[in-house]
């Protein structure tokens, strides 16, 4: 299979369909090796794709929101009020919607037809926001290097409260999940060799003093990207190395062990698995891998 597009997120359907938001072919559906090319190129791209129903829910560069409620048949476009990069979109069935400018939130509670805006940070110096994760009421924000208010941000979305549970100045928070009510963070610096995977369970969050976790990898990354999760199976991709590529990695959390598995030109953005089966949207490649068919492109 050609894989040698460029993409910048992936998301899977209920169906099994994968949606991918590539650089030079607009969005793309895959289906059992089908493709169907389902949203016209366009100048800003796309940085994060969420699922959940029928409903697909896009965010990206200059404030870019997009949705389809069909699965990716028909979609519409809109734009927020930033000129920023909206690296995160999350949502629930019920029709609340999450993303961000650069240090604001938009909320939605109608399928993203109208938004509020919400500006969190009680500081002087408020961060830049890099990523969101929903769990129930509680949103969790992660930042955008910043020395002084950098890390994660706890978020009441019934009081607005907000609440740092994790202090960091310097690294992002590149991507967030709940798996098993633990909140697993992928963090860390381009410039650097600082890239870290690491949790804490929800519960502790709510504490003083969350305790966090790290997990250990034979190889140093810059930064971790995105982690994705499904039946309790974590995976982790990553910045590219000095060499060009970047890292696909297992997340073990009962061992604390990052074990790398494969390889991607460029950096790899986003990552999306069914069981040991994954997709990674890559800067230069779009990886697929299927264990069962042992078919790696």
């Amino acid at each position: 299979m050609n894989n040698m597009f460029s993409s910048t997120a992936v998301t899977r359907t209920e169906n099994g369909s994968t949606i991918i938001a590539t650089v030079n072919n607009g969005i793309i559906i895959e289906n059992d090796g089908n493709r169907t090319f389902s949203f016209p190129i366009i100048n800003n791209q796309i940085r994060d794709l969420k699922c959940v129903g029928s409903t697909i829910y896009g965010v990206g560069d200059n404030g870019i929101f997009i949705k389809s409620r069909n699965e990716g048949k028909d979609w519409n476009i809109k734009q927020f009020p930033t000129k920023a990069s909206v690296w995160s979109v999350c949502c629930n069935a019920k029709g609340l919607v999450v993303a961000h400018g650069d240090k604001v939130i938009y909320i939605s509670t109608n399928y993203g037809e109208t938004w509020k805006i919400i500006s969190p940070f009680k500081v002087n110096k408020p961060p830049s926001i890099r990523s969101l994760c929903l769990h129930g009421n509680t949103l969790f924000i992660g930042t955008k290097i910043h020395p002084i208010n950098g890390g994660i941000w706890m978020l009441d979305l019934r009081t607005f409260k907000i609440t740092r549970v994790k202090t960091e100045s310097d690294k992002m928070i590149s991507s967030m999940l709940v798996n098993n009510d633990l909140l697993i963070t992928v963090s860390g610096s381009c410039r650097g060799r600082n890239g870290v995977v690491e949790y804490a369970s929800i519960k502790s969050l709510y504490e003083e003093n969350g305790l966090w976790n790290q997990c250990n990898s034979t190889i140093s990354n810059g930064s971790y990207l995105d982690i994705c999760a499904h039946n309790g199976i974590v995976y982790t991709s990553s910045s590219q190395n000095d060499s060009g590529y970047s890292t696909v990695s297992r997340v073990y959390l009962e061992s604390q062990l990052i074990v790398p598995c494969d390889y991607v030109k460029g950096h790899g953005w986003r990552i999306c698995n069914e069981n040991e089966n994954y997709i990674v949207a890559g800067q230069y490649e779009t990886r697929f891998f299927e264990k069962d068919s042992k078919r790696v492109c």
